[in-house]
């Protein structure tokens, strides 16, 4: 106590004590010096966490070193990056697995193409000036993933709704068409082409023939004759040409009565072949004189339509003509103007040029630093002064706002007062609400794990199946090793008992010629169930031999194919590179 005592006089105040590892994983107690920069960035580090969505950063009981790395592992698994390590993060970590972890973090950072650099022991001595810019863009980044993540889920579920949902007035639009389509349908059996006459034989005449007879049964007095018109000048001879033909075709058509459904047929009469065939010149002249008529029409029309729309293109270019003739009078006054103050300008700097050349170099450096001061103090000046006004126009309001408020009887500002206070209460409630409604979904979120999580289970998984797997084949080793002692131990306790025996009978059989002959058979007999328990043990050490050689041959093979395996990916994977350098290459190439 007293050496503490004297010694304490001698402690700083911004310097306390912290716990440490050092390099053998055991705690130590170093002087750690407390500076505001690393305060202020320890908290604004907290407060971008908490603001990211990581709420486990306002749990007090948590140390600094929990949430940072906690932090930065739950941003490194928002981004998604397809990164071989495993960043699994759980709370009341050993000394090793905070290493571990650390240094797996540092190791992941440049591979995300980070730009600040952080080695592992500013993140566990808790050098917020360097991890507070490396916080700051996994967050951004972990925000960014998020928002393209929300915007696909969006469009997925967007066409999903369009898949198998409708709105009204889509079903409304389908009504109409529907009703439309069955309308245009009415319409159109109306209005199909009728057959008025039926041709007796088409026996002996030709494919133009038969298509005229066609249309005639149609009721088509106009399209079979074209050709006609075309070869024959004299309109004389057209006319009789055109009556000729129209005669020989009606001569082979029968009028089918209104009731076709009968199919009741009459010949043509000579007043009813007369009337068609004035109808048909009637007809054929109404509509060479309609056309005559309408291609005038449309040459005057397109004619008047393009005169007009000359007139508006030549009124639109003289008023831009004169537009530009007045800004080009402008701009020559502006240059006039210009020439005038740049060659009075000229002539002043010819001036200050000679004082400048009388005056000492000294006083001009100086002179040119005070007017600098003077424009430095001009600028602060009326920044003060703008800012002044405005704390004065806030401290008028809120005089305004208290001349108010004292003017109104004390009932009526109690009132007032209760009714904010209730108001900040009712808010207070509503912003609880929803951090307790946000809180609760985030917890939903955190327990369905995301595809980072299931990778992480699925690598666990692979290495306690590579962990039992050892350990049943160490099992086996074991009991092999075992079995193989036990044989050995029995063949061993066999010889034994074969030498005691042989030693015991040697004695007995020693004494007489008849004894001598017993145990010399006796002997014989042992050395041959010897032999065969030679040869047996020999012949299952041949198979177990050539069992043994076939599969390390098996084993060789399958090496070479493993080699072959991966000289292959290694050999795919450096061609897509090159793959992509190249659609890198043409992507530059085409834009330029």
């Amino acid at each position: 106590m007293a050496n503490r005592e004297i010694f304490s006089k001698y402690i700083k105040s911004n310097v306390k004590l912290s716990t440490r590892y050092d390099a053998e994983g055991r705690e130590v107690q170093v002087e750690r010096r407390e500076d505001a920069d690393a305060k202020v960035k320890e908290q604004e580090t907290f407060d971008i966490l908490i603001k990211a969505g990581y709420y486990r950063a306002c749990i007090k009981g948590l140390s600094a070193f929990d949430k940072v790395v906690g932090g930065m592992t739950w941003c490194i698994e928002c981004c998604d990056y397809d990164i071989d390590v495993d960043l699994l993060f759980h709370e009341n970590l050993t000394i090793g697995q905070k290493i571990t972890l650390v240094e797996k973090i540092v190791a992941v950072l440049p591979q995300m193409k980070c730009p600040y650099r952080i080695e592992p022991h500013q993140i566990q001595g808790l050098e917020f000036l360097s991890i507070h810019p490396v916080i700051q863009w996994l967050v951004k980044k972990s925000v960014e993933n998020r928002a393209e993540r929300n915007l696909r889920l969006k469009k997925f579920a967007v066409g999903q709704f369009h898949n198998y949902c409708q709105y009204k007035s889509d079903k409304k639009n389908l009504e109409k068409i529907r009703n439309a389509s069955k309308h245009i349908k009415r319409i159109q059996q109306i209005y199909n082409p009728i057959r008025q006459y039926q041709c007796k034989d088409f026996s002996n005449e030709d494919e133009k023939m038969r298509v005229q007879k066609t249309l005639l049964e149609y009721g088509d007095l106009t399209n079979h004759t074209i050709e006609n018109n075309l070869e024959n000048d004299d309109e004389n001879n057209v006319s009789s040409s055109q009556e000729l033909n129209c005669a020989k075709l009606l001569e082979n058509l029968i009028l089918i009565d209104e009731d076709a459904q009968n199919q009741s047929s009459q010949k043509l009469d000579t007043n009813l072949r007369t009337a068609l065939k004035k109808h048909y010149r009637e007809f054929q002249n109404e509509m060479e004189i309609d056309a005559k008529d309408l291609t005038e029409q449309n040459q005057l029309v397109a004619l008047e339509t393009q005169k007009l729309a000359l007139q508006r293109k030549v009124e639109r270019n003289q008023i831009e003509m004169q537009d530009a003739l007045q800004l080009l009078q402008e701009q020559e006054k502006l240059t006039e103007k210009d020439v005038a103050q740049q060659k009075q300008l000229e002539a002043q700097i010819e001036e200050y040029k000679g004082l400048e050349a009388e005056v000492k170099p000294e006083l001009v450096s100086e002179v040119q630093i005070l007017l600098t001061q003077h424009d430095d103090l001009k600028k602060e000046e009326s920044d003060f002064k703008e800012n002044c006004r405005k704390d004065l126009a806030e401290l008028q309001q809120q005089i305004e706002e208290l001349e108010a408020f004292t003017s109104q009887s004390p009932e009526e500002r109690e009132a007032a007062i209760f009714a904010e206070k209730e108001r900040i209460r009712i808010l207070k409630l509503q912003v609880a609400k929803r951090n307790r409604g946000i809180v609760a979904i985030q917890r939903q979120l955190d327990n369905i794990p995301d595809r980072t999580e299931l990778a992480q289970y699925q690598r666990r998984f692979h290495e306690l199946y590579n962990e039992m797997s050892a350990k049943h084949l160490e099992t086996k080793q074991y009991y092999t090793f075992y079995n193989t002692l036990n044989d050995k131990k029995r063949y061993m306790e066999k010889e034994l008992s074969l030498l005691n025996s042989i030693c015991e009978a040697y004695n007995e059989g020693m004494m007489s010629s008849h004894g001598r002959e017993e145990f010399i058979k006796q002997f014989e007999t042992i050395v041959n169930g010897v032999k065969q328990t030679e040869s047996k043990v020999r012949a299952k050490y041949n198979e177990e031999k050539r069992r043994c050689d076939m599969l390390n041959e098996e084993l060789q093979g399958l090496l070479e194919l493993q080699r072959q395996y991966a000289t292959a990916v290694k050999q795919l994977t450096r061609e897509c590179q090159r793959c992509e350098q190249l659609q890198q290459h043409l992507k530059s190439i085409r834009k330029k």
